[in-house]
C-alpha cells in the first residue's frame, strides 16, 4: 500500500532523540519498528483520569445509540485495547484494523486473552448496566474480535455500523492532509447513520515509543470538528486537558461522537 497508518490509541513514551522532521510523510515512516509493549507501559499500564473521562464518554455514547448485533470497527488500534471494548456489547464482530506488523502480533496476542491491566479499563465501561450485563469480556474479545492488517487509506466504503478512531489521524505523520484524509476515510468506512468516536491529541508535536520518535500534526480543535462535522450529524465534543500531561508537546485530548451522513 502506498499510505499506511499509524498505532491508534494516545501517545507515547519519553526517549531521548529528536522528533521527526515536520515534512515526514506516513509512508516514510517504519511502523514496523513501533514497539506496542514500550507504548502500553508508558500510556495505559496506570489508567490515567483523562483516559477514563474519554472512556465514560464513549462507553456512554454507545450505550445510548440502540446498537444491536453490530459489525462494529476500531481503525488503527495500535496498542490500545479500550476503544474496542467500548463497542463489546453491541458487537457482532469487531473489526481491529492495524497496520504497523509488531501492532499486528501484539492485537492477536491481546484479542485471544487480554492482559490484566486492561482490567480496569473493562470496570469503567461496566459501571454502566448495558456493559455490566456483559460478564465475560475477555471471551466475548476472543469470539468476535478480529485483527487485521489494514490500512486507514484503503477502508472499503459502508462496511461497518459503528466505529473508533483514537489518536490515529493527529499521529499517522507531519502532514495536515493525511490527517484530514484519514478522518474522511474513516466516516465514509460506515454505513449512513452509524455512530462513531473519534479522539485525537491537539497541538501535538510529535512523540517518542521506546527508542523510536514518531511525527505528528499540531490539529487545532476549530478544524478537527469542522472535518467530522462535514461527513456528520449530532455532533459532540469533549475536550480534556489532561493534569498532569501524558507528555510534553500536545495542549489536549479531543474526543468528538456522532452519527455518519449518507
Amino acid at each position: 500500500m502506498a499510505l499506511t497508518p499509524a498505532a491508534g490509541g494516545g501517545e507515547s513514551s519519553t526517549s531521548p532523540g529528536p522528533i521527526p522532521a515536520s515534512g515526514l510523510a506516513n509512508a516514510e515512516i517504519r511502523w514496523d519498528g513501533f514497539d506496542p509493549q514500550a507504548y502500553v507501559r508508558h500510556n495505559y499500564a496506570d489508567l490515567r483520569a483523562d483516559d477514563r473521562e474519554i472512556l465514560c464518554r464513549t462507553r456512554d455514547f454507545f450505550a445510548g445509540a440502540k446498537l444491536s448485533d453490530a459489525r462494529c470497527v476500531d481503525v488503527g488500534s495500535g496498542a490500545n485495547l479500550y476503544p474496542a471494548l467500548s463497542l463489546l456489547p453491541f458487537a457482532h464482530t469487531v473489526d481491529l484494523c492495524e497496520w504497523s506488523t509488531s501492532n499486528v502480533r501484539w492485537l492477536r496476542q491481546q484479542v485471544d486473552g487480554y492482559d490484566p491491566m486492561w482490567d480496569p479499563y473493562w470496570q469503567v465501561c461496566a459501571e454502566h448496566p448495558r456493559y455490566a450485563a456483559l460478564t465475560d469480556p475477555r471471551q466475548r474479545l476472543a469470539q468476535v474480535g478480529r485483527v487485521s492488517r489494514t490500512s486507514v487509506f484503503d477502508l472499503p466504503r459502508h462496511a461497518w455500523d459503528a466505529g473508533t478512531m483514537f489518536f490515529v489521524a493527529c499521529s499517522i505523520s507531519a502532514d495536515r492532509a493525511e490527517a484530514e484524509h484519514a478522518i474522511v476515510r474513516f466516516l465514509r468506512a460506515l454505513r449512513p447513520g452509524s455512530p462513531f468516536a473519534v479522539a485525537v491529541m491537539l497541538g501535538s508535536a510529535g512523540y517518542h515509543v521506546g527508542r523510536h520518535s514518531f511525527p505528528a500534526v499540531a490539529l487545532g480543535r476549530a478544524e478537527v470538528v469542522a472535518g467530522i462535522a462535514a461527513g456528520a450529524y449530532d455532533v459532540d465534543v469533549h475536550e480534556e486537558r489532561p493534569r498532569p500531561p501524558l507528555r510534553d508537546g500536545y495542549v489536549s485530548m479531543l474526543l468528538t461522537t456522532g452519527r455518519t451522513r449518507g
